[in-house]
């Protein structure tokens, strides 16, 4: 007689099958924006270009969050244009799962863009102007084409420097998701014209980009002199990344 599934049986009245593997994956997550909000607790949002029809990804999120901080977590996922619907809850039996859903396709783009030109030619922005020019491209618009040209002609017309960084850090970790890859080249070649940040962030994947190839060539033995030639890595970084490496 199995002890276990007897035990189970005489206290729950659980009929079991078969039994599962008891150790569970420990993947690497990485959720989409996280912040830390004034009253300690945290502010979880996920942007979605795709209908989420179950909710369990987020849910794994937020465990790992509260394990981490442990802090209470709002979660929001925004949705583009294209998802008219999601589901907001999900119960496991023993809890049962919330999270906020924000659909753009609920706000007109193309309304707001114009909220934008029109505060920018009275010189009276206000903080609002932030997102509707950062999220006017995942909203509902007549002209996905269009539009994008039109949020590259206003985000440098933003007056206030630190203003236009806001937007700027909006467009980039927000805007992008309704963009092709030509599109997104493109924008942040402009935006890296009238933005400090997008200039940092540019060299940070530039860096990034150089340590990945330096890692590959170290690993297929190629000489620390010819990586140098390559990436442009100091003799003493590639030297770090070797020891790392070993």
């Amino acid at each position: 007689m199995d002890i276990d599934n007897s035990i189970v049986r005489l206290l729950m009245g659980v009929g079991l099958v078969e039994p599962l593997p008891t150790e569970l994956p420990a993947n690497t997550l990485q959720v989409d924006k996280v912040w830390q909000m004034q009253d300690g607790r945290l502010f979880h949002l996920e942007f979605q270009s795709t209908q989420e029809r179950e909710l369990d990804r987020f849910l794994e999120y937020d465990v790992r969050l509260w394990r981490h901080h442990k802090a209470q977590i709002r979660t929001v996922v925004l949705y583009h244009a294209n998802v008219p619907n999601a589901p907001e809850e999900m119960s496991i039996g023993t809890a049962v799962y919330r999270v906020e859903n924000i659909f753009l396709s609920q706000l007109d783009g193309d309304k707001a863009l114009k909220e934008v030109e029109r505060h920018l030619q009275a010189a009276q922005w206000e903080p609002q102007d932030r997102l509707r020019l950062a999220l006017a491209l995942n909203m509902k618009v007549q002209n996905v084409s269009a539009v994008y040209e039109r949020v590259l002609e206003l985000v440098p017309a933003v007056p206030d420097e630190s203003e236009r960084e806001l937007v700027v850090s909006a467009i980039l970790a927000l805007g992008e998701h309704a963009l092709n890859e030509q599109q997104r080249i493109r924008i942040r070649g402009e935006l890296r014209k009238v933005s400090r940040i997008a200039e940092e962030l540019y060299q940070e994947g530039r860096e990034e980009e150089r340590v990945e190839i330096a890692c590959k060539l170290l690993e297929e033995g190629v000489s620390i002199d010819v990586i140098v030639k390559t990436t442009g890595l100091s003799r003493e970084r590639i030297d770090e990344l070797r020891k790392e490496l070993h």
